[in-house]
């Protein structure tokens, strides 16, 4: 299937049935409902990214558009949330191997495009879809995901990003404000109460400066990469930082994969006090290596770019950006 074959080169001509002067939002946003509905399944009972779930939309409808899988995303509706949540794993590595050409070529030549690192993808495509198509073709992929993503997703999942955001930020500032004191906070039914703005006798106010920086979680998250083939445990990554910076981490993140397989990267985010141990962590051109237990681990800095351009309200406007390792 050379460049993606017929199927790719129809949908890139093919020009769209609606254009903003045609139709209302509500009637197109009614057309989009199926997707929609999956789309909000991603960023509110998944509470998965936003914009990596912005992205993995326009992957999947790809693949529905091209014939790869025919009512894919009515399908998915269906299935179980941890079902789902493999699935849309499977999708980040594809549209990561798209837009990181170190990943790319990090991932090929360890796996010489194995199939068991998407092998729901490869199941739900018939055989069709595989890494190996994916880095081959890639130019074609992106061209049409980048038709997907500013002619349908941006205005049929616009208000449902905006939504979700709002509802992230609510969360984090509820995060916040439990780590400052937890007591005060009821457990209901796996919800939490907000507190009274009454504070209790004694007790701390947080400065501004410290807010801010408890706001600021991805300015001390460190981003660990692993070798495919070479699987190594949360509890390795934490031994290995612990005994070399001490006491330094609040919590780590890995990849949420399936069954056996094995995460191929992490989130390190430093203990607040322990920010400034970011620059010993990840020196040079940002980008350091380790061993632990003879294996390769990479760290660099975590980068969230969502707000740099004056476009950065739009949910295209940092795609490639949300799946950089």
């Amino acid at each position: 299937m050379a460049a993606g074959g017929p199927l790719f080169s129809a949908f890139l001509e093919a020009p769209f049935s609606f254009s903003s002067g045609e139709i209302s939002r509500e009637e197109f946003n009614s057309f989009h409902k199926i997707d929609r509905n999956l789309f909000k399944r991603f960023v509110f009972q998944l509470s998965r990214d936003v914009d990596q779930s912005f992205l993995a939309m326009g992957f999947l409808m790809l693949l529905e558009q091209c014939g790869y899988a025919p009512k894919l995303i009515a399908s998915l509706l269906t299935i179980p949330d941890n079902l789902l949540n493999a699935l849309a794993n499977e999708v980040s590595v594809c549209i990561t191997l798209l837009y990181n050409q170190e990943f790319a070529s990090t991932v090929m030549a360890a796996t010489d495009g194995d199939l068991t690192i998407i092998p729901l993808l490869y199941r739900i495509t018939d055989m069709k879809l595989t890494l190996s198509l994916i880095n081959q073709s890639g130019e074609t992929f992106r061209d049409s995901l980048a038709k997907n993503w500013n002619g349908v997703c941006t205005r049929a999942l616009e208000d449902i990003c905006e939504n979700a955001r709002i509802c992230n930020k609510d969360k984090h500032r509820l995060s916040v404000l439990q780590q400052e004191n937890p007591n005060r906070f009821i457990a209901q039914q796996g919800t939490f109460s907000f507190p009274s703005p009454v504070r209790a006798a004694g007790e701390r106010r947080m400065t501004e400066e410290e807010r801010a920086a408890a706001a600021a979680v991805d300015d001390r998250t460190v981003f660990l990469t692993f070798s495919k083939g070479y699987p190594i445990s949360e509890d390795e990554v934490r031994d290995f930082f612990s005994r070399r910076f001490g006491d330094v981490i609040e919590v780590i993140h890995m990849q949420d994969v399936e069954g056996n397989d094995q995460p191929l990267f992490a989130k390190l985010v430093l203990k607040l006090k322990c920010a400034s141990m970011m620059d010993q962590m990840v020196t040079g051109k940002f980008k350091n290596k380790y061993t632990i237990n003879g294996k390769h681990v990479w760290a660099r800095k975590y980068i969230r770019k969502n707000s740099s351009s004056p476009s950065a309200s739009s949910p295209s406007a940092s795609l490639p950006s949300a799946f950089n390792v």
